[in-house]
């Protein structure tokens, strides 16, 4: 009988071992990720009410000349059709991590893979918010003569760098990649999720250009720290 239970206490012990998950999480590194974004945030915030739009005059004085060469290519577009498209393609990134709950080996650390989400989303909120504040780039459509004036002289119309829509989708694709493979680190399956993961926000950066909200150097930017903030995220807290 005795026996029985020290093989019963063994197999518990092992198959706890087997299911441990890959990420911890610590109260201080979590209060700090947290109060960190929360703090960019807040920053964000009341630095966006604390700066004016543009004038008539100022728009007025904007000169497409002064813009690089390889960021004119928006200057020729606006288009509504490609904003909401942008805008469809960003909510449904926001779904994508849904998915590793329907991996049966995530499925019971779905807490601390919610944790880890939710902090790349909110640092990366922080770190976009707060360069458009201290930037202040006008967005191509303000260089466009054919856009209403009433739409240049919106606060928005000064946010172009960096792209929210852009480094947010890349955050999200990328933790979403760099988690699952976390669980499946010799899946065959890891080139074209890794593949999905670029692909996805790079479609996103491309419709806000063609909507005049953006630059390439905007979307760039926004790709570069959204990825490294979703594939950074999980890294920190592996075991």
């Amino acid at each position: 009988m005795k026996f029985r239970l020290l093989l019963f206490s063994l197999n518990l012990l092992s198959m706890s071992i087997l299911a441990q998950s890959p990420y911890k999480l610590s109260g201080p590194q979590e209060a700090a990720w947290l109060g960190g974004s929360g703090a960019g945030i807040g920053l964000s915030v009341g630095l966006h009410y604390r700066h004016q739009p543009f004038t008539p005059e100022q728009v007025a004085a904007l000169d497409p000349g002064r813009v690089p060469a390889f960021d004119r290519y928006a200057l020729r577009h606006y288009s509504s059709f490609a904003r909401k498209s942008s805008d469809v393609a960003l909510f449904s990134t926001l779904a994508i991590p849904a998915l590793l709950l329907l991996d049966p080996d995530i499925r019971p650390d779905a807490g601390t893979v919610g944790v880890l989400l939710g902090e790349a989303f909110l640092v990366n909120t922080a770190l976009t918010l707060t360069a458009k504040e201290l930037v202040r780039r006008p967005r191509p459509f303000t260089y466009n003569p054919g856009v209403p004036l009433t739409d240049k002289l919106d606060r928005d119309a000064r946010l172009s760098f960096f792209s929210g829509h852009t480094s947010t989708a890349a955050a999200m694709t990328f933790a979403t990649a760099a988690i699952w493979s976390e669980y499946h680190p010799g899946s065959d399956w890891k080139p074209l999720v890794w593949t999905s993961a670029v692909l996805v926000p790079a479609t996103v950066g491309y419709l806000r250009m063609r909507a005049g909200k953006h630059f390439l150097s905007d979307v760039a930017a926004g790709f570069v720290v959204g990825a490294a903030t979703g594939w950074l995220v999980p890294y920190l807290h592996r075991r």
